[in-house]
C-alpha cells in the first residue's frame, strides 16, 4: 500500500494560471503564429482531413489538435504549459478564465476559430470548464 500523501502517478501535471495581461499577450502571440502561411496551410490540411465529420470530437482530437499543439508549442512553453495536447487544452482554459474581458473574449474566439470547428464549440467549451464549471459556451 502506498502512503496516503504519496503523489498520484496518474494525475495531470499542474498547469500555470495566466493573469489578464499574460492571457492577452499569449493569445496575440498564438494568433500571430496561426496566421503564418506555413501554419495556416498545416491547419487547413488538418481541418480538411476531418471535413467529412465536422462534429466528431475524436476526429478533432486525432487530426486537428496535434497540429494545433505543434503550431502553438512556442507559446505554450513560453507561458509554462506542457507542449502537448493537455497543455494546449489547459492554455485555452486558462485564457477562458478571463472571458469577462471583452478583448480577451474576442482574441480567444479568434484563436479557437483557427482549429475548433463551429459544430464542436459547445463540446470543447464544456470540456474546458472542468468538473465544477458546468460547461461554458466557447463564443464567450
Amino acid at each position: 500500500m502506498s502512503a496516503p500523501d504519496a503523489p498520484n502517478a496518474f494525475a495531470a501535471p499542474k498547469q500555470p494560471e495566466l493573469t489578464k495581461e499574460q492571457a492577452k499577450d499569449a493569445l496575440q502571440q498564438t494568433i500571430e503564429l496561426m496566421k503564418q502561411p506555413d501554419n495556416m496551410a498545416k491547419m487547413e490540411a488538418a481541418k480538411a482531413a476531418m471535413a467529412t465529420q465536422p462534429d466528431n470530437i475524436m476526429m478533432l482530437m486525432m487530426m486537428v489538435m496535434p497540429v494545433a499543439t505543434q503550431v502553438c508549442q512556442p507559446v505554450l512553453q513560453k507561458f509554462g504549459f506542457s507542449a502537448d495536447q493537455g497543455g494546449l487544452m489547459a492554455y485555452v482554459a486558462a485564457t477562458m478564465k478571463h472571458k469577462e474581458d471583452a478583448e480577451i473574449a474576442a482574441l480567444g474566439k479568434e484563436m479557437r476559430g483557427t482549429f475548433v470547428p463551429e459544430a464542436l464549440e459547445g463540446v470543447i467549451g464544456m470540456m474546458l470548464a472542468g468538473p465544477a464549471g458546468g460547461g461554458m459556451p466557447m463564443g464567450m
